[in-house]
């Protein structure tokens, strides 16, 4: 038998084509990351005020390595000269610019980087936004606070590692277990997702920390849906032998571990097979074209997961998508240039296709990163900095704007924190706060998924 990686739900996936071994250890990992994850109950209680009428969904594409939001919006006119300077090898030449015309700002004239055309008409038509300078905060800081140490900051600035997990967790200044994503599905899928059988958080790129909750589990998809145990229908051509092989996994043992064990082994096995039974029987593949690339195969799973939300019994559901490789330390324009399309490419198909399923206004999907990267370059490349840009596209974004403050581009300038560095003036907090408000979680609600919000003045910046 060909073996394929196994994708699974760290607290219940759907199996798919794995070999036994491997579904085995699999589980075994998940069953060891303790209890409370695999908790049956999804706090029903504590969103039973919400209204369960409309749907509504989330999709974090993660940029994993950090990118360099300095090539992904840039300053023309008399902006570009400093911008210039300051990476004189790799800056984007300003004649091969986007032009955008965002309404009610007052800064230097903008251009997108020329690899994202998509982006930019979705911009003009009002179907996406951006949210600049926006990074890990503990509380805002300004730059002669950060100068004096005077105020608390993120844990391990500029390491990867540190800062991916706090921009998961949202918490910068401690180590959790729980990502904001996650405490959010806790909150209210009980609500929104009674009695289904699959998570609200699901992830097409393995298993992450922003969607992991107390009580939610991440279902794990790979790009063409969920992954299975082929063996369960046939062991080495024996029906009886797969229904043996699926008493081994599901049934009530006598230990207190063992049954908590082979709980998730049954609830990831029917989870799978919902899902399964679900795409299968899901009609005509859509219309909408999807890039050939690993974001767009993601997109187009996600899109294919919002089209049988109505057969999984949700009305919520928030997914992950990543993509790797952000880190350019060296050749970062023609790695750079590829990363872009693929994330331009992606955004623009998976809004396509929300439009031809008749719920654009019901599908948000936003950027996140490490950090930003320095302005200043290191020769072919740039290295790790703080803030950074990011876009939110999807027909409920009141988009053609930007919100928050453009900083200044220059060395030296009020938001540097040493080479280009941009110290945040948007907390990662009121970021996540917006989407997470736009979602359905109250104000209570809010102050569990995001325990340091009440530092910020605002935590709606209203884009959505």
């Amino acid at each position: 038998m060909t073996s394929e990686p196994f994708d699974h739900d760290d607290a219940g996936a759907g199996f798919g084509k794995a070999t036994r071994r491997e579904a085995l250890k699999v589980i075994g990992i998940g069953a060891a990351a303790g209890a409370p994850l695999f908790t049956s109950l999804l706090a029903a209680g504590n969103a039973a005020a919400q209204t369960a009428n409309d749907y509504k969904a989330l999709v974090v594409v993660f940029q994993q390595g950090g990118n360099d939001h300095n090539n992904l919006i840039i300053p023309t006119g008399s902006g570009y000269a400093s911008y210039q300077s300051a990476r004189p090898a790799v800056a984007i030449a300003q004649n091969t610019l986007l032009g955008v015309t965002p309404t009610g700002y007052t800064g230097p004239s903008l251009g997108f980087a020329p690899q994202l055309p998509n982006l930019q008409k979705l911009f003009e038509a009002g179907h996406a936004a951006v949210v600049p300078n926006v990074g890990t905060l503990v509380q805002p800081v300004t730059k002669a606070e950060f100068n004096a140490a005077s105020k608390p900051l993120p844990f391990q600035l500029f390491s990867h590692s540190d800062q991916q997990r706090a921009w998961e967790t949202g918490l910068p200044a401690t180590d959790s277990r729980t990502g904001w994503l996650g405490r959010l599905g806790d909150l209210t899928s009980g609500a929104f997702n009674p009695g289904s059988q699959v998570s609200v958080c699901m992830s097409i790129s393995g298993n992450n920390v922003i969607q992991a909750g107390e009580t939610t589990p991440q279902f794990m998809l790979n790009q063409t849906g969920p992954v299975r145990i082929e063996e369960l229908g046939g062991l080495y051509g024996s029906a009886a032998g797969g229904a043996a092989l699926r008493k081994l996994l599901t049934e009530n043992r006598w230990h207190a571990m063992e049954t908590t064990y082979n709980g998730i082994c049954a609830r990831a096995i029917t989870s799978g097979e919902v899902v399964s039974s679900a795409l299968a029987n899901a009609g005509p593949p859509l219309t909408t074209v999807f890039p050939d690339t690993d974001l767009g195969r993601s997109a187009k799973m996600i899109a294919n997961m919002i089209r049988v939300r109505g057969t999984l019994g949700h009305k919520r559901q928030i997914f992950y998508m990543a993509s790797g490789g952000w880190d350019v330390h060296d050749d970062l324009v023609p790695i750079h240039d590829k990363l872009l399309r693929d994330l331009d490419g992606a955004l623009n198909a998976l809004y396509n296709a929300t439009v031809e399923l008749g719920v654009a206004n019901a599908v948000t999907s936003f950027t996140a990163s490490d950090f930003g990267r320095a302005l200043q370059t290191n020769g072919r490349g740039s290295d790790h900095g703080w803030g950074g840009h990011h876009f939110v596209v999807g027909g409920a974004v009141q988009g053609r704007k930007l919100y928050g403050s453009w900083p200044t581009v220059a060395i030296g300038g009020p938001e540097d924190a040493g080479q280009g560095r941009l110290i945040p003036t948007t907390g990662l907090d009121q970021y996540a706060s917006t989407l997470c408000s736009w979602f359905g979680a109250d104000s209570t609600q809010l102050a569990t998924v995001l325990p340091n919000l009440s530092r910020f003045a605002s935590g709606n910046l209203g884009f959505v």
